[in-house]
């Protein structure tokens, strides 16, 4: 069974506070002047005391656009995003994080 952490939707950007937490969707334009959409989140594995601090490589602020990734807002006002967060796959070090944000305010790992 794959590992689960409780996820926290907020207002606006500035109520961004703990592990988990997240903001958006949010229209934004991209490169080329493209509309698209944003999320901005704190991993359910950060460690930082705010949204800036980065003591490990999964804590600090981080954000998936559409395209590629897409959004559905759930009856129950939590945010769904398909397809899956790999963070750090590129890096030397590897990958930190791989998982998903769910329905029903719930971070799973893939």
């Amino acid at each position: 069974m794959s590992k689960t952490w409780p996820a926290r939707r907020v207002e606006t950007f500035d109520n961004i506070e703990k592990a988990g937490d997240y903001c958006g969707p949010k229209s934004i334009y991209l490169s080329g002047g493209k509309k698209g959409r944003v999320v901005w989140f704190l991993l359910p594995i950060h460690e930082g005391k705010h949204v800036y601090e980065r003591p490990t490589r999964g804590s600090g602020l981080h954000a998936v656009y559409e395209p590629p990734w897409s959004f559905r807002e759930c009856s129950d006002d939590s945010v769904e995003i398909r397809a899956s967060i790999a963070c750090g796959r590129h890096d030397p070090e590897g990958e930190y994080f791989h998982g998903f944000l769910d329905e029903g305010n719930i971070w799973r790992e893939a």
